[in-house]
């Protein structure tokens, strides 16, 4: 476990925050400045153990009582920015910028984190266009969430109260069906066809419905999504590289029957 140093009393309530969707709490020492949950920013920055990268990366961990009982283990920014250059995760450098640049300027002068150009005002507009992109898109309530997700980060609002799990499954079907992506699918039923090949028949049987989107330089990018009619074999879950993308994933129960729709068998 990490050195426990003397302990922080809570002056303040622990503020959450969002970077790509993984909570980050931070609270203010007794001396003014902010230290952060340490097990969050490891998760944040990709540590499969972080309670590990915590103890061994960080020299100046404290704790400070949870309500309820227990404690968090704390951390300055020294010790953040070490689990920052020890993390092999690509957003580690987009991390590193968010906290240094936007985050704790942004506390120091207000005392609580708030994005850029944030306003109350822009609250009904960001919610207004996260209802309007999920009902284009089709997107499951995991996708809604994570729309919800980014769009709490975009105006500094607090997310925590989203929940963490939501079950997809198709209309009328209760409980969560089991998913997968469409290349993933075609190599368990040993299946030869491209993905590309594939979806441009499922394109042809009106499963799917290609979408174009801009990308931040302008340029058209393509994806593809599950019409209302493919919502019975599947589910658009949202991109990980862009909210504003689907990525169709398929139940695995009725993938059978969705090649006899597109006019393909399974493997004998």
């Amino acid at each position: 476990m990490y050195q426990q140093r003397d302990e922080v009393s809570v002056m303040h309530q622990l503020q959450p925050f969002n970077f790509d969707s993984q909570q980050v709490r931070v609270i203010q020492g007794d001396d003014g400045e902010p230290m952060f949950v340490a097990s969050d920013v490891a998760k944040a920055l990709g540590y499969a153990k972080p309670e590990n990268a915590v103890s061994r990366h960080c020299k100046r961990a404290t704790t400070t009582p949870k309500q309820g009982g227990g404690y968090y283990a704390v951390i300055r920014e020294s010790d953040v920015y070490r689990l920052i250059v020890k993390s092999n995760l690509p957003s580690a450098e987009r991390f590193e910028a968010w906290v240094f640049e936007e985050v704790l300027p942004s506390i120091r002068k207000t005392g609580q984190y708030q994005a850029p150009g944030a306003e109350a005002a822009n609250v009904p507009a960001t919610m207004a266009l996260v209802e309007c992109a999920a009902n284009l898109l089709r997107a499951t309530d995991s996708g809604k969430v994570v729309m919800l997700r980014k769009a709490g980060q975009a105006v500094g609002a607090d997310t925590s109260f989203l929940p963490d799990y939501t079950e997809d499954s198709a209309p009328g079907h209760v409980g969560a069906m089991d998913t997968a992506s469409l290349t993933q699918l075609l190599r368990e039923h040993g299946l030869s066809h491209s993905a590309a090949a594939v979806n441009q028949m499922l394109h042809d049987a009106g499963i799917l419905e290609s979408r174009t989107r801009k990308s931040t330089k302008g340029a058209l990018k393509h994806f593809w999504c599950l019409t209302d009619a493919g919502q019975h074999y599947g589910k658009n879950v949202v991109s990980p590289q862009s909210p504003r993308e689907t990525q169709p994933h398929y139940y695995r129960d009725r993938f059978i029957d969705l090649l006899a729709v597109a006019g393909m068998e399974p493997a004998a």
